[in-house]
């Protein structure tokens, strides 16, 4: 990912926020030992990333485990428990043989069993999984130290696919009486730190593995060396916006994650604190239902979209116009190579009543209540941009039911069809389009649209990078003409530090290297 940093006083020579970008920089060294303290806003249930594709679950196992890839800063995936990888010359089958001396927290050694055990569970979980089990038709391990992936048909996605945090590998003894819908007993990975202490009503604590086998190459992103500085790296909940950064001002913990733009002038005005804004961070959406109930119909979905003001909906949800783009790429880092416009109607982010007026004539739709799902009123972000889109409908009968709950019951919800018409969400960027789990039927919406289905097996089989993006854009464009989802904007993200936080650049935006972070001298 790209970090942006903004410079401290860049607000008090003029009206207008400076965004100044800060170069890749190699992990800084920096003693171990501290404690380094992060308040969250939300805790999963489990800390297992498998179960469920909403990426608070993956923040703790980004930290304590690993896959056989990992992306760097330029979204390509490199070797991480992998020592090498080979494709054979007809481009059927990937080989990809293990590192020497790699062993799990609970001392059992890593094996092929143990990734072949991980992978199949993988596999059959919704999102990411779907298009990992669409390339691979069959994992086997040859050997202990080998494992040998039989491809659908020659495709270059797999080691992009096995690069993020869903894909890590647990020994197989964990993983008895596991599923993709039901979690593990804990984490008993290989990564740099260990799962000490797990509660999803107030924080996780994980300590470092003096045993973890680091690689010797630079950290880079999710790549490379972990550093692993402090001795201890504590999550603490803290739903509320504003009590992480009072908590951030008077040193009670590092890190103050996700705070909304208007807290900005606090940090940047008290000595102790610094903001870290990551610009081009995630899409800002809402997903429908396509397969059942009232948000199934096409026509009703285009004149939702067609009636939506995008620029009152992302300033009510991130408060400061400099903070956000009303940008409609499905790809919301502008840097990335499948970053497209294709097939945005003219006037994104503009209503267009006579559009509204002509889809709804063609819907079967009759004023029925539509159920949009949130986390919870503590997520502020997803809760303000359903109320403003909410507001923004019923002006033409358009009736939205806002159903707010706690995250277990908000992620279950979402993946009953029979409980929900919409959700809010949130987008990424993906190092593949393969990767984007919106895109996959399994996914919560459960967009099965045949022509969809068909471009995904298309760009999932074809080599030529070029003939891969037009592939995209054909989905990109579909994506634009059915509204399965609706994009209102990409918004940066900002985070509070405090001084003397080492490596602040290496704060993730989502899960990961927090371990290459180091609490300051205080802690």
């Amino acid at each position: 990912m790209k970090l942006y940093k903004v410079m401290r006083g860049a607000l008090l020579a003029g009206s207008s926020l400076a965004l100044v970008v800060a170069q890749p920089v190699l992990a800084q060294e920096f003693p171990q030992g501290g404690t380094l303290r992060i308040g969250i806003s939300q805790m999963a249930p489990s800390p297992d990333p498998v179960v469920t594709t909403f990426g608070v679950n993956w923040a703790t196992a980004g930290v304590i485990c690993e896959g056989l890839f990992g992306l760097d800063e330029s979204w390509t995936p490199q070797p991480m428990l992998a020592d090498s990888f080979e494709y054979s010359e007809d481009g059927t089958s990937l080989t990809v043989t293990l590192r020497d001396g790699l062993k799990f927290h609970s001392g059992a050694a890593l094996t092929a069993t143990d990734v072949v055990a991980s992978l199949e569970r993988f596999r059959e979980s919704a999102g990411i999984g779907a298009a990992f089990k669409g390339a691979v038709s069959a994992i086997t391990a040859s050997d202990d130290k080998t494992v040998v992936f039989a491809l659908a048909s020659p495709s270059p996605i797999v080691p992009g696919l096995l690069a993020g945090t869903q894909s890590v590998i647990m020994s197989s003894a964990s993983l008895e009486g596991a599923s993709p819908t039901e979690a593990t007993r804990g984490l008993d990975c290989t990564g740099p730190y260990m799962l000490t202490e797990y509660q999803p009503d107030q924080g996780v604590t994980m300590t470092r593995w003096d045993e973890y086998a680091s690689r010797s190459e630079p950290s880079s992103s999710a790549s490379g060396m972990k550093h692993a500085y402090a001795d201890q790296i504590i999550f603490r909940l803290m739903p509320e916006a504003s009590v992480r950064r009072d908590s951030l001002i008077t040193g009670e913990i590092d890190i103050a994650n996700e705070l909304p733009s208007d807290f900005y002038d606090a940090l940047q005005n008290d000595p102790n604190t610094e903001a870290v804004v990551v610009a081009n961070n995630q899409s800002l959406t809402v997903v429908f239902n396509t397969k059942e109930g009232v948000a199934a119909d096409v026509n009703l979905r285009r004149a939702i979209y067609h009636a939506l003001e995008m620029e009152p909906i992302m300033l009510a949800s991130v408060g400061n116009p400099e903070f956000y783009t009303l940008d409609p790429s499905w790809i919301p880092d502008p840097n990335s190579f499948w970053y497209t416009t294709a097939g945005v109607p003219e006037g994104f982010g503009t209503p267009n009543p006579d559009k509204v007026t002509e889809y709804l004539a063609a819907s079967d739709y009759n004023g029925e209540p539509i159920r949009w799902l949130v986390a919870s009123e503590q997520y502020q972000k997803h809760f303000l941009t359903a109320i403003t889109a909410s507001q923004q409908l019923e002006e033409y009968g358009i009736n939205v039911e806002i159903v707010e709950s706690p995250m277990a019951n908000y992620i279950q919800a979402r993946a009953d069809a029979a409980q929900m018409d919409a959700f809010s969400s949130f987008l990424p960027t993906y190092v593949d389009p393969t990767s984007i789990a919106y895109l996959n039927a399994s996914y919560p919406g459960f967009w099965e649209d045949s022509e969809k289905m068909a471009l995904m097996q298309e760009i999932a089989t074809t080599l030529d990078p070029e003939a891969r993006k037009a592939i995209f854009e054909k989905i990109h464009v579909l994506a634009y003409d059915q509204f399965p989802f609706i994009k209102f904007g990409t918004e940066s993200n900002m985070y509070g530090i405090r001084k003397g936080v080492g490596n602040p650049a290496r704060i993730p935006s989502r899960a990961g290297d927090f371990y290459n972070v180091a609490p300051p001298p205080q802690s």
